[in-house]
């Protein structure tokens, strides 16, 4: 393995040294198992010839980042052992068979790094998000390529509300209780690498909400942050805590998603809040919202 550059974007957090032994870690434990490989360091990615993927390095680095460097090796095999539920032969027979597949089937609202190396199923959301037709694998998540989707013949729309359905009847989000929760907005979290599917039907887990909605962040696939809008002084600190509180999460994962916000309202499609993603921070709501923000400050400040 050639040395690491200094510094990776996918993570930054640690220093060469601890990274090039992350690196010889993770190609050590592929070459026993899988045998040939290529890594890119750039990416964070490692591409598998005999199973024919590419497997992400991203949310295995920041699930080590947490560990103790002496248990890396054990975590990056058990992390690396699952891509035996992702060889072709083995997808190829249980993604082949839709009626005996949809139970199994989920929605998983994702960020654009998971979706850089297939074709997706889905339906793009603003700022990047993205609600991924998804297979629940034994835990894992596998995203529907389009190569086995053409071959089901079956109306998109109907999929992704029958795999809706299953996802907010199997994976239940739950408020975040006791003295973990945020006092200035609320936290909902869940078991499964899906429940930021219930963002596409979101009235289930927060009928309480008024019209104007709220602002939601999915930092993590497990987490989903919600601050109520209210136009006031106090929104405005409400959601510049859970903001601030939503980035470091995403920066800490394990498995992020996105540091964006969005704009959502009872029955009504979602629109972007805030951007995030370019490390600065960016108030990109409608204008008609903008307005009333504006409008409530001033009122609040006279």
């Amino acid at each position: 393995m050639s040395a690491p550059p200094v510094s990776c974007a996918w993570a930054p957090w640690w220093t060469p040294e601890q990274l090039r032994s992350f690196l010889s870690h993770v190609e050590s434990v592929v070459q026993a198992r899988f045998g040939e490989h290529t890594l890119d360091e750039a990416d964070g990615t490692v591409a598998v010839e005999s199973m024919d993927c590419v497997l992400g390095l991203s949310n295995l680095a920041q699930t080590c980042r947490a560990a103790d460097s002496e248990d890396w090796r054990l975590i990056i095999y058990g992390h690396v052992a699952r891509l035996d539920d992702f060889a072709p032969d083995v997808l190829a027979e249980r993604l082949g068979d839709y009626e005996r597949l949809q139970p199994d089937l989920r929605v998983r609202v994702v960020g654009p790094q998971h979706l850089s190396q297939i074709d997706p199923v889905g339906d793009a959301l603003p700022l990047g998000f993205f609600a991924c037709l998804s297979v629940n694998l034994d835990g894992a998540a596998c995203p529907v390529d389009h190569s086995y989707f053409d071959g089901w013949s079956v109306d998109h729309g109907e999929v992704m509300a029958g795999a809706l359905a299953n996802t907010l009847l199997d994976e239940p989000l739950t408020p975040l209780e006791g003295s973990d929760s945020p006092a200035k907005f609320r936290a909902f979290t869940g078991d499964s690498l899906f429940v930021t599917g219930h963002l596409l039907d979101f009235a289930r887990t927060v009928p309480d909400i008024g019209p104007q909605g709220a602002v939601v962040t999915m930092p993590a696939a497990h987490t989903v942050l919600v601050c109520p809008i209210e136009f006031n002084e106090k929104f405005v600190d409400h959601s510049a805590t859970m903001l601030a509180a939503s980035y470091v999460r995403y920066l800490a994962g394990p498995n992020s998603v996105s540091p964006n916000a969005l704009w959502w309202r009872p029955g009504l499609p979602l629109e972007g809040f805030a951007r995030l993603d370019n490390q600065s921070f960016e108030l990109v709501a409608p204008d008609p919202l903008r307005s009333q923000l504006w409008e409530g400050l001033r009122n609040a400040g006279s």
